[in-house]
């Protein structure tokens, strides 16, 4: 059966899990607010156990966190040229439906979203776990405006306190299983990428890019 090691580092969660099929094999996820990235070596070793026998490598690209996106990239693609193994990119946006759906009983219309700061938010739609739209980056207003009765929102506890009482939200965590499992997906469907086409998601620059170019 094949094993992915999977990486999660996007935002607030520092996660990694050891996934083979439909079962997670091990997996620890650290709620770190400030720096999602900065224990993830510790959390690999614990997961894997020194075992670094797997089929692919996965990742959590963002959009999110500029750092822990770019690090847990890094670190995958390191991992991948090491091992010689694939590395898979899965948005977290991809994971937030999947923990959703799975966790939560949650269906329909969906809009998962991260906070993108500066009054927006990252978001796409979904049917179920189908996406329908592209990644993309709105302000929140905008984004309220989109949304109907048969509209759910899904994102973390912080952004559902937020939400407007009138807007159906439901709170689910980011995790490194959610990663692992839909990077599965991806493998059984040989939708892999060698170690250094793999990137993050960024959608914008970060804002020390975006003022330098001014």
């Amino acid at each position: 059966m094949e094993k992915i090691l999977a990486i999660e580092t996007s935002g607030n969660i520092c996660g990694a899990a050891v996934i083979s099929g439909d079962k997670i094999i091990a997996e620890k996820n650290i709620f770190l607010p400030k720096n999602s990235s900065s224990k993830i070596f510790d959390v690999i070793k614990n997961v894997t156990k020194k075992n670094l026998q797997f089929s692919a490598i996965a990742v959590d690209v963002g959009p999110g966190s500029f750092t822990g996106s770019r690090i847990g990239v890094s670190l995958a693609r390191v991992y991948g040229q090491f091992l010689e193994l694939p590395v898979i990119g899965v948005s977290c946006l991809d994971c937030l439906v999947f923990n959703a759906v799975k966790h939560k009983n949650v269906s329909g219309k969906i809009f998962p979203i991260v906070d993108a700061l500066r009054g927006e938010v990252y978001t796409a739609e979904y049917d179920g776990l189908k996406r329908k739209t592209k990644y993309k980056i709105i302000e929140v207003e905008k984004f309220l405006k989109m949304l109907d009765n048969k509209s759910t929102v899904v994102g973390s506890c912080e952004i559902c306190r937020v939400m407007p009482d009138n807007r159906k939200c439901v709170a689910v965590k980011l995790s490194a299983s959610a990663v692992g499992f839909l990077a599965s997906i991806k493998l059984n469907k040989d939708e892999l990428r060698e170690y250094n086409e793999v990137l993050p998601l960024y959608i914008r620059r970060a804002f020390a890019e975006e003022h330098r170019s001014k």
